[in-house]
């Protein structure tokens, strides 16, 4: 009398057959086995890649800030031209993104201290300029990314207004609607239709001095 096959015998019998045949149970050779082979252990290394990535930016983007919130402090006790031009020199080799900015606010503390010296006016402009575009882009693109449900809603229900009647027909409708009265029959009363309001749009977040022209 053989063995007895239990039930998970057959589901293991099943799962090893499943993959020895393949994803669509057609191996020809055991090349295609191979190649399958070596792009599932490939893709065992993307997970600590993408958080050996996350990790070299939070790293990244800590020095920048560093660096920038002592450009910051520099810019508030500078005194001279020859000064002024190095640390402009500096901001310019500097990587920002919407977050430093924000946080620092070295546009602002450049555009204030920059009258002082009128003759680096063509090197303050076109940095101050380039971080403003930075900051317009990362912010339009994070607001796109989240979206705006009440702005969306808005834009796919639009609500037409019904027409207000004026005071001299509204009057004749009335004498000429009693007058008919007798003879006519009264007819139900149409149902009150409620139109909806657009919603308000949503405030627009602070945006900071510097972009202000």
């Amino acid at each position: 009398m053989g063995r007895r096959e239990t039930e998970a015998t057959r589901r293991r019998r099943a799962e090893l057959a499943r993959y020895r045949q393949g994803p669509n149970g057609k191996w020809e050779s055991n090349a295609k086995k191979a190649i399958a082979r070596r792009a599932k252990q490939k893709s065992w290394r993307i997970g600590p890649l993408l958080a050996s990535c996350r990790a070299k930016k939070a790293a990244q983007d800590a020095s920048n800030l560093k660096a920038a919130r002592r450009l910051a402090q520099a810019l508030r006790t500078v005194a001279d031209e020859a000064s002024l031009q190095g640390l402009i020199s500096e901001l310019d080799s500097l990587s920002v993104n919407a977050k430093l900015l924000r946080r620092t606010l070295i546009p602002k503390l450049l555009r204030e201290v920059s009258p002082q010296f009128p003759q680096l006016k063509s090197k303050v402009s076109p940095l101050i300029a380039k971080w403003r575009s930075i900051f317009v882009r990362e912010t339009a693109a994070k607001e796109q990314k989240q979206g705006s449900p009440a702005r969306e809603q808005g834009a796919t229900l639009p609500i037409m207004r019904r027409p207000q009647r004026s005071s001299s027909s509204s009057s004749s409708s009335s004498s000429s609607s009693s007058s008919r009265s007798s003879s006519c029959r009264v007819s139900s009363p149409r149902p009150e239709v409620k139109t909806l309001r657009p919603r308000k749009p949503l405030k627009q977040r602070r945006i900071t001095s510097f972009l202000r022209l």
